[in-house]
């Protein structure tokens, strides 16, 4: 029986860059023949469809569904260059979503019949909405970047998650600068790695190129850009590691 993977990503600190990572990782997958949908559980923030470009054709939203205000395939929005690749958008308006966390793990388990990947875009932080967006995750992903303030709110993230009794938690470090690593000015991939006792799947470069795709709404996987290897490698990584544990 198939049954695809729900992933959270998620961090402790607001401004890391999860959804530029997550929307790229989904089209990076997408890329790899694997069918996938991304949920953007961020509500009242609605950013994944603005950075997808999908903004203009929202219609539907995840409370929509989870409440029966429409059917599933009324809220997925299909991405127009990745016929693979579906969104469906946050609420701009939303209380009591402890209430839904059941609804959740319902719709992603629907989901999951249908899609390889299910990728969930959590808020930022450890409050608001941080439990419903992890509540129907198989593993989790944390953002960071590598500085300072941004480690130790992984850190704080990572610890709660533990309390949940996760055991897949793997690391993203974006914004990284090899640079500024060999002079020390910030933390390495090794010193990230020791500090938060959590394996790092791959790194982002800091790409300028990154903010002026989001602000067009295009992917950088869609032009020649600094990252853009390294989003296909993170891509190729998850595919893997799915596979492995089908194994």
């Amino acid at each position: 029986i198939f049954v695809g993977e729900a992933i959270v990503f998620t961090s402790g600190k607001g401004g890391v860059g999860k959804t530029t990572v997550i929307s790229n990782i989904g089209i990076g997958l997408s890329q790899l023949d694997k069918k996938v949908v991304m949920l953007d559980t961020d509500m009242g923030l609605r950013n994944l469809d603005l950075v997808m470009g999908v903004e203009d054709r929202v219609n539907y939203n995840l409370m929509d569904v989870l409440d029966g205000r429409c059917r599933l395939n009324q809220a997925l929005i299909r991405d127009k260059n990745n016929p693979n690749l579906y969104v469906i958008p946050a609420a701009l308006k939303v209380s009591g979503l402890k209430d839904y966390e059941p609804r959740l793990k319902a719709l992603v388990g629907e989901l999951k019949n249908d899609f390889d990947f299910c990728l969930i875009d959590g808020p930022a932080g450890i409050d608001r909405g941080f439990k419903f967006s992890i509540a129907a995750a198989d593993r989790v992903i944390v953002v960071t970047t590598p500085h300072i303030s941004a480690i130790r709110d992984a850190g704080y993230c990572i610890h709660l998650l533990d309390t949940y009794q996760f055991t897949d938690i793997d690391l993203i470090v974006n914004a990284y600068d090899e640079k500024m690593v060999k002079k020390h000015q910030i933390l390495s991939v090794e010193d990230i790695e020791e500090v938060l006792s959590t394996y790092v799947i791959g790194t982002i470069p800091i790409d300028k190129n990154v903010i002026i795709c989001q602000n067009k709404g295009i992917s950088p996987l869609t032009i020649r850009t600094k990252s853009k290897s390294d989003f296909i490698m993170l891509s190729k990584k998850i595919s893997l590691m799915r596979c492995a544990d089908e194994i």
